[in-house]
Formats: structure tokens, C-alpha cells, sequence
């Protein structure tokens, strides 16, 4: 550990710029994962706004629909049922176009009873109308089909999009830093070739070059979530200040687990990154 310290600070030109790397390496792969989260967290929520309405037929006694309310709640797939009365309806239709004349033509309250049904999985909808159909109490059950499966293709090309692009980001950072770590070494050659000819072992040489990438993986994290802290306060949150209609950010939890990753990352890396460049000079 000594001799890693000793190291960075006498070839502290060549060691910078590693940690320079590898700290705009994980800031721009940190900076991925935050947007990642935020359209992750966009999508969660556009799913769960997915349900199913079903419209009751006209005279079905409260305690039919009670009883069907109370079924449909104990299915599995089934997280909230939601019985709107025809006054209710009605009253939904007069706030959406209370700035229009077209309220006045209807007379009465033609709307029927429903009941709309939050899944706790909304790619299980389709197996929820299915068991639904050809109940003597319903008239209609509403599902966009098409929508509904356009929005899950989406989603699932967006997520694995996101996979794909964060392990490439990943990739170019640990050949971008090995080779910033390899040019490091690089510069002290003669020292690894002096040790071998005294007799050191491969391991006895190679244990301060990983505690030295090590060091800088770490450092190099530490400055990349520095900067990523200073990117959500200025940045992001001012944003999500202005668009608050938009469902942007993401939790506490996923920083922190961003964060932790990104050491973990950094250390790993760095630890890597010399491992394979000590590779060179260590062939008998």
C-alpha cells in the first residue's frame, strides 16, 4: 500500500490523467443511468395508468355488483377496483367539458354504472378481460388492445436499448481506462524489469500496480459522483422545477444505488485495467 502511495505521488502526471479518465468515463455512463432511471420511472407510471373499464348493463341490483366488485377484487392480477356510480359518470363528463355547449343536449343521465380496475401487472389485461366476457352483468368492457400492446413493445425496446447502450458505455470505459492505466505503466517499465531481474515474483510485482489502479478507480468515482451531485442540483432538479406536469427524476434509492455502483465500478475497473496491462511485462 506504501509503495502504491509512493507511486502516485512521484508519477503523479501519468496517474492523473487515468483518474481523469476513468472519472469522465463513469460520469458519462453515471449520467446514462440517471436518464435511464428517469425514462424507466416514466414508464413504470405510464403502465399502471393502463386499466380496464367495465360498463354495467342498466338495472343491475347493488347487491350483483357488489358481489361481482368483490370477485374481481380477489383476483390475483387485480390491485384496486373502483365502482362509479352513473351520477358519478356524469358528473366526470360535466368537469371534462364544463368550457363547452354540449352538455345541453343530453338530457337525463344516459351514462351507465362501471367499474374500473387498476392491475397489479398491466401486461396481464388481456387475461383479465378474458374471464371477464360473457358476464350477464356487464354490457362493454373497454380495452385499447392495440394501444395497449404498442405501449409495451415500446417499453421493452426501450429497456433493453437501455441495457445494451449502458454495457457498451461500460465496455469503452474499461478499454479507455486500461489503456490510460497500461500508458501509466508503461512509463515504468525499467522498474518492473529491474524487480523481475532481482528475482520478484509475479504477484510480488504485481500487488502495488492493482492497489495503485485500485486507488485511481476509486478516485476517479468519487470525482464522477462529485460531478453527477452537482449535475442533479443545478441541473435536474431546476428542470423538474419547470416541467412539473412531466413525471421526470427518479428516487433516493436509485442515486444511492448509483453511487454505490459507481464505486464498486471504479474499483473493479481500475483493479482490471492494471491486471491486464501488467500482462505485458510479466510474460516469462
Amino acid at each position: 500500500m506504501k509503495e502504491s502511495f509512493n507511486s502516485l505521488k512521484k508519477n503523479w502526471a501519468i496517474n492523473m490523467a487515468a483518474i481523469t479518465t476513468v472519472a469522465l468515463s463513469l460520469l458519462v455512463v453515471g449520467f446514462f443511468m440517471l436518464v435511464a432511471f428517469t425514462v424507466n420511472n416514466w414508464m413504470k407510471m405510464t403502465e399502471q395508468k393502463v386499466e380496464v373499464v367495465v360498463f354495467l348493463n342498466e338495472g343491475v341490483p347493488a347487491e350483483s355488483v357488489e358481489a361481482l366488485q368483490s370477485e374481481i377484487m380477489s383476483w390475483g392480477e387485480v390491485k384496486k377496483v373502483t365502482y362509479v356510480s352513473k351520477e358519478q359518470a356524469l358528473e366526470r363528463l360535466k368537469q371534462q367539458f364544463k368550457d363547452t355547449d354540449m352538455l345541453k343536449m343530453i338530457e337525463g343521465n344516459p351514462l351507465p354504472e362501471s367499474l374500473e380496475l387498476s392491475l397489479k401487472n398491466p401486461q396481464k389485461a388481456e387475461d383479465v378481460v378474458a374471464r371477464l366476457k360473457g358476464r350477464s352483468e356487464i354490457d362493454e368492457i373497454r380495452h385499447d388492445r392495440k394501444t395497449v400492446e404498442k405501449l409495451f413493445a415500446f417499453t421493452k425496446m426501450a429497456r433493453w436499448f437501455g441495457v445494451s447502450f449502458a454495457g457498451l458505455l461500460a465496455f469503452a470505459s474499461l478499454v479507455l481506462i486500461s489503456n490510460a492505466i497500461r500508458l501509466a505503466i508503461y512509463a515504468r517499465r525499467k522498474e518492473v524489469a529491474i524487480m523481475r531481474l532481482v528475482g520478484a515474483s509475479n504477484w510480488f510485482i504485481r500487488w502495488p500496480f492493482l492497489f495503485e489502479g485500485i486507488i485511481q478507480g476509486l478516485i476517479g468515482a468519487l470525482i464522477a459522483i462529485i460531478l453527477l451531485y452537482l449535475i442533479q442540483v443545478s441541473i435536474i432538479d431546476k428542470i423538474k422545477d419547470v416541467l412539473k406536469f412531466l413525471p421526470l427524476g427518479f428516487s433516493s434509492q436509485d442515486f444511492y444505488q448509483l453511487i454505490f455502483g459507481l464505486i464498486v465500478a471504479g474499483i473493479m475497473i481500475g483493479a482490471a485495467g492494471s491486471a491486464l496491462a501488467l500482462r505485458r511485462f510479466l510474460r516469462v
